[in-house]
């Protein structure tokens, strides 16, 4: 008896000892061993590794968007998922945009089939957090806002063949003019011009240096690939569409797509390429049939006992075209970022701008790069010589150089000023600079009458600072991504110009209402009202809604039943973005103060603003050596670009393409199929580990021969 336990108790160690023994040499055989540059056929990302001539692979970035909309209303969720297929720990910074006006309300960690839900905090402490979870060894992730449409993710102590998704939750609203509804979702950060001196320190993980006129240069330009190689970084998108309303037509200019019709009022939309390069803005607009066009939309909410509305209304005012002589200043955008398709698409606008022209109107030409010129030395009359002249000039412009638009704007609104003429600046450019809160306090100083007008041009515009200079600047905005848009386009804005304004317009509840903006800006034709309120109850609400067009003051009374609007919950989150955005234009143009009361109302609202941020930690230990390396994702050149134009950035010397602790990274001809799932490791771990304990129980009640 004795022989057959001892028998048995033997049998176990080794079987337990053995299958250790496998489970870690089949863990290790997991992790991914260096590569020789001789050894790859696929474009790669590499970094040196300890041995020399030997490399190991960057992760590349998988991102799926869905998209939801209902009403106005698109609630979005975005999965980046960073896989590790080098053989030591990461961490991995990605910059990325999201819509401009986009409410972050949630960011969650998925590691294999476990979720960890982040706490909002301001932006040190959360950075604190993060920087202690790392330290520790343990997963962690971390969201921050560097721009509103410019976010950076911060992914800690990934391990060797690792899946982590960052998933982040927004809300935003449609952008509804002329009858057409459009949705932007940006994919890339496109190159910005840094003006400046370098100034001590590095904040970030980009190609630029912090400077004295964008001291956070670093953090909002992302590394790029030498030569505009690609990333192998891919994006999937789909958008499941319900208007409640008969559909007219569908269509995005940006990218090939498929639909699925659903019935009256539904569709679902996806990319058609599955596996889409992120390097251009994408764009959907459709339009409800003729009849049924929205008058006036409401949509309710309720929250801790307070209710919320978002209300769109058509100023209920028909207007004609007027006649008064215009002066129509152009700054046009001729720096490296504009070459290619860019530049053409601008001159054609531009063309097409000056041809309408009438002979009253005044008009110049200021194009820029580093420096600035003009088409004469003073605005002229629109006579037929002129433009004819004006369409040889703009036809000859080439793009080079970098995007020093300060002294071109300043130069413009200077010239405009024709006494007895309407004063109106167009500003054409993608907008790739990094000194933004520079530029919008300018316009704001030096505008006075002038109205300006933007015109975003080319596949990925920065879109917060076309929106933000037309509204400071009592203007609107358009963005032209193609040129099929051109004649469009160009046609709704100068039918837009040569309308007459609203003005002084109020909208007027009973009751305390907490109405963001609380300014409304002026409207032109074809723009509703669109506004976001707070209140203590969702009554029935006698609203007057009222403002001054050329023909005199009007009024419109709007019976609005608050309690029978459309339920929405993104509702208190929309409104409380909209008024944080209003507090932040405060800051912008240098009341500093006001972002105490930015970060109270994020924290109580959950969301992502310039002074609080998303931390995610994993509760255990997964990185015992401490080992990490840091790693700045590259992204994609935006599509049209061209690598060798953007030598006009004045810190060029000084960009370097991706960097991870100091070591270089090479971009090899060859590349290794990216896992879909996280790794078996901890499976397999679990495996052994469960059999070394029933060996070790086994020896308790198995007694060895001679004790």
């Amino acid at each position: 008896m004795n022989q057959m336990l001892t028998l048995l108790y033997n049998t176990i160690r080794l079987t337990t000892t053995i299958l250790i023994t496998l489970t870690i040499s089949f863990a290790d055989e997991q992790k991914a061993p260096p590569i020789k540059l001789g050894d790859v056929n696929e474009a790669m990302l590499l970094v040196k590794g300890d041995e020399e001539g030997f490399y190991h692979q960057l992760p590349k970035l998988d991102t799926k968007v869905r998209i939801k909309i209902d009403g106005m209303v698109a609630s979005a969720t975005v999965d980046q998922a960073f896989t590790n297929n080098s053989g030591k720990p990461i961490e991995a910074i990605y910059v990325f945009p999201l819509p401009d006006q986009a409410a972050v309300y949630e960011m969650q960690m998925l590691i294999n089939d476990r979720l960890i839900t982040s706490k909002v905090q301001k932006r040190a402490q959360a950075k604190k957090t993060y920087e202690k979870a790392k330290k520790a060894g343990k997963r962690a992730s971390l969201t921050e806002q560097e721009r509103p449409n410019i976010f950076t993710n911060s992914v800690a102590n990934i391990m060797p063949n690792d899946t982590i998704i960052v998933r982040l939750k927004y809300v935003d609203y449609l952008d509804y003019r002329r009858g057409v509804f459009s949705l932007r979702y940006p994919m890339v950060v496109g190159p910005r011009y840094i003006p400046g001196n370098e100034t001590k320190g590095y904040s970030g993980s980009g190609w630029s240096y912090d400077t004295d006129q964008v001291r956070d240069a670093s953090r909002i330009t992302p590394p790029l690939l030498s030569g505009g190689q690609r990333t192998g970084n891919t994006i999937a998108l789909e958008v499941d569409l319900e208007t409640g309303l008969e559909l007219d037509e569908i269509s995005s200019v940006s990218h090939e797509i498929t639909i699925v019709d659903r019935g009256p009022g539904s569709r679902l939309i996806k990319l058609k390429n599955l596996n889409t390069i992120p390097n251009r803005d994408f764009v959907l607009q459709y339009s409800i049939k003729q009849g049924t066009e929205p008058k006036a939309a409401l949509f309710t909410a309720k929250k801790n006992n307070e209710d919320y509305f978002m209300l769109m209304a058509l100023p209920p005012v028909e207007l004609k075209e007027d006649h008064l002589p215009k002066e129509m200043i152009f700054v046009i955008d001729v720096s490296g970022s504009m070459s290619g398709e860019s530049i053409r698409q601008a001159q054609l606008g531009l063309i097409k701008a000056i041809n309408s022209l009438g002979e009253r109107n005044l008009f110049n030409i200021i194009p820029f790069n580093d420096t600035y010129s003009t088409f004469y030395k003073y605005p002229v009359l629109a006579t037929e010589m002129n433009k004819k002249n004006a369409v040889k000039y703009v036809s000859r412009l080439e793009a080079g150089g970098g995007t020093y638009a300060l002294p071109a704007l300043i130069h413009g609104m200077r010239q405009a000023g024709e006494i007895g003429a309407v004063s109106m600046i167009f500003f054409i450019t993608d907008g790739a600079v990094g000194n933004e809160n520079q530029l919008l306090r300018t316009i704001k100083a030096n505008l006075g009458d002038s109205r300006l007008f933007c015109i975003g041009i080319g596949s990925a515009p920065n879109a917060f600072l076309l929106r933000k200079a037309a509204q400071i600047g009592r203007g609107t905005f358009t963005f032209i991504s193609n040129s099929k848009e051109i004649q469009d386009k160009m046609d709704g804005l100068l039918q837009q110009v040569n309308m007459p304004v609203l003005t002084d317009i109020q909208l007027n509840l009973s009751g305390e209402v907490d109405l963001q903006p609380e300014l409304i800006n002026d409207l032109f034709h074809g723009e509703p009202l669109l506004v976001f309120g707070k209140l203590d109850s969702l009554t029935k609400q006698d609203v007057s809604f009222t403002g001054r067009s050329t023909a005199g003051k009007f009024e419109e009374k709007l019976a609005l039943e608050l309690d029978k609007g459309k339920s929405d919950p993104a509702i208190p989150t929309l409104w409380a973005r909209k008024k944080i955005s209003v507090l932040m234009d405060e800051y912008r143009l240098g009341n500093v103060l006001i972002w105490k009361d930015i970060v109270d109302l994020a924290l109580e609202h959950n969301l992502v603003t310039k002074f609080t941020s998303f931390v995610a930690v994993e509760n255990q230990i997964t990185n015992l050596s401490q080992d990490l390396m840091s790693l700045a994702v590259p992204t994609d050149l935006p599509a049209g670009w061209h690598y060798d134009k953007l030598l006009g950035q004045p810190n060029k010397p000084n960009i370097r393409t991706a960097s991870s602790n100091g070591k270089v990274l090479r971009m090899a001809s060859n590349t290794v199929s990216l896992p879909q799932t996280g790794t078996s490791y901890p499976l397999v771990f679990l495996f052994g580990m469960t059999l070394l304990m029933i060996g070790f129980v086994s020896s308790l009640f198995i007694k060895k021969p001679g004790r």
